[in-house]
């Protein structure tokens, strides 16, 4: 039927992809260092081996950078899915892996 997706179409509506972004051939020196424009964008960050700009973005925000005047290396797909429960801490864990890397550290006023 018409306006209805194909299985197909829906999960490439779902699909996000790792992509590594660059500034664009035609950025100038200052623009090249400046990646914050990115960081205004508030999309996903991934850890980069290299030390870049990694992202994880659907295709519309990859147009939406390229637009910018990024460029955009698509490193592979990362479909969509739940999280991994395994991944999530909850309140008491986080408050206790902070306390274990600053529990020695004086705040400002403690003596």
């Amino acid at each position: 039927m018409a306006g209805e997706d194909t299985p197909q179409e829906a999960d490439q509506a779902k699909a996000r992809y790792e992509v590594i972004v660059r500034a664009g051939a035609g950025a100038g020196a200052a623009e090249r260092m400046d990646m914050r424009r990115v960081a205004d964008m508030d999309l996903d960050r991934v850890p980069d081996p290299e030390g870049g700009v990694r992202l994880l973005v659907d295709m519309d925000e990859a147009a939406r950078l390229v637009g910018s005047g990024f460029e955009v290396t698509i490193v592979q797909a990362a479909p969509a899915g739940p999280l991994d429960p395994s991944l999530i801490m909850d309140d008491d864990a986080a408050a206790a892996w902070l306390e274990e890397r600053l529990g020695g550290t004086e705040q400002e006023g403690e003596v």
